[in-house]
């Protein structure tokens, strides 16, 4: 079968699907960032894009293969498999592409290393979903890789290229063995139904605790769309985020820890509106519970609801911080606010503009926040490392506080016009 008939129907298979558009679109908005990045200068946080580009793009090819068991009919047509399969080899190698020779022009430190290591991660992730149908609920921590792949890249010892570029080589091809064996699965299907509703996230249940309970009245409506994994995302970010501190206390390590919490804060407002989204049909469902007064009073309490994460998202971050900062010497009061006030901010964008959202890709386009949000808290970071002050940093989250609360508000007067009678 010759080549371009392979790439037939291509833009339908991964542009006009909901999963694999997220992730892409994702990734294409690395890459403008990391366009406007390039030009003022900004080296240090395009390596993070880089990175962003290709754990996206793996992420894509993930989904689709995940499909792709799920779909019983996927032997009944002719080259569908083959299709599939050559497309997605397609997409990566361009991306790679793009990645290693944009690492080059703008002469990188480590920057093909590092590409080449978010490859393998990406690689790695695809081989586990195909070997593991339910690992695709892990696919966030795929993306939490990210700020340590130039410490993984940096710490491998001897040519640190060749190693990386051999070990690539390797899982491609048992990741290529695992494809071309690849059949009808059973839970896939509901991997991929749950996926476009939940946000391919997942977490053990805590629902039989009574304290549960309170925690998902408390954010009720808001959460009504997510379910009880909302409830379970708050509940179990501040345990890890002290596990986390606490093992860097007792080993004398620096894992990013307020990194990833406000990472995992603003990625929690933004499944807020992708469940909302994806679940459009259960809106009549909850104006017709009791409680609202009328299609407005259904505005408010979830508006109401909106704020009360954002507050418990804030405390949560602030308690972490304080005990960061008791910990650590160097953590100075004005790195405390940044970090508490970025996260708030970062939220509250989040929620606002999806709020206003229509569809899929209106959320996607929402996660270009989550991704400022990480390179202006990586990039601060970075400042402080390097003996700078941070004063200037924090007058911007104040004005950006600002701001936010503004998209709330606007946000709020967007939420379901039209949708309801």
């Amino acid at each position: 079968m010759r080549w371009p008939n392979s790439l037939r129907g291509m833009m339908c298979m991964w542009f006009f699907d909901l999963g694999s558009v997220s992730f892409l679109g994702t990734a294409m908005l690395a890459f403008v960032l990391m366009l406007l990045l390039s030009m003022g200068g900004k080296l240090e946080a395009i390596s993070m894009m880089l990175g962003m580009m290709q754990v996206s793009t793996s992420a894509a090819i993930a989904w689709q293969f995940n499909r792709l068991a799920a779909t019983e009919w996927a032997a009944l047509v002719p080259h569908y498999r083959h299709n599939v399969l050559i497309q997605a080899v397609f997409i990566g190698a361009v991306v790679t592409s793009i990645s290693v020779f944009t690492s080059i022009l703008l002469e990188l430190p480590m920057g093909v290393e590092l590409v080449l290591a978010a490859t393998l991660a990406g690689l790695s992730f695809i081989y586990f979903c195909c070997r593991y149908v339910k690992g695709f609920y892990f696919s966030f921590f795929l993306f939490l890789l990210l700020p340590f792949l130039d410490d993984i890249a940096k710490q491998i010892p001897g040519p640190s290229l060749l190693i990386i570029a051999i070990a690539v080589f390797m899982v491609a091809g048992l990741l290529w063995r695992e494809i071309v064996a690849l059949k009808w699965h059973n839970e896939a299907r509901s991997v991929y139904l749950n996926g476009l509703e939940m946000g391919w996230f997942w977490l053990p249940s805590f629902g039989s605790l009574r304290f549960m309970s309170y925690i998902d009245r408390f954010l009720h409506p808001a959460n009504f769309f997510l379910g009880a994994m909302l409830s379970m995302i708050v509940v179990t970010m501040p345990i890890i985020a002290l596990l986390v501190t606490l093992i860097n206390y007792i080993a004398d390590i620096e894992l990013p820890v307020l990194f990833i919490l406000g990472q995992f804060s603003a990625i929690c407002c933004a499944m807020v509106h992708w469940s909302r989204v994806q679940r459009w049909r259960a809106v009549e469902a909850l104006y017709m519970l009791p409680g609202f007064d009328g299609k407005q009073g259904m505005v408010e309490a979830f508006a109401a609801a909106q704020y009360r994460l954002l507050a418990l998202l804030t405390l949560m971050m602030a308690v972490i911080a304080t005990l960061v900062g008791l910990s650590n010497d160097s953590f100075t009061f004005v790195l405390w606010g940044h970090v508490v006030l970025s996260t708030f901010c970062a939220c509250a964008l989040l929620l606002g503009f999806g709020c206003a959202a229509k569809g899929a890709i209106h959320i996607t386009l929402t996660m270009l926040v989550v991704v400022a949000h990480s390179i202006w808290l990586s990039s601060s970071l970075i400042a402080i490392r390097d003996g700078e002050e941070i004063i200037y940093w924090l007058f911007v989250d104040i004005g950006l506080v600002a701001f936010s609360m503004l998209t709330l508000w606007w946000g709020k007067k967007k939420l379901w016009s039209g949708d309801l009678a």
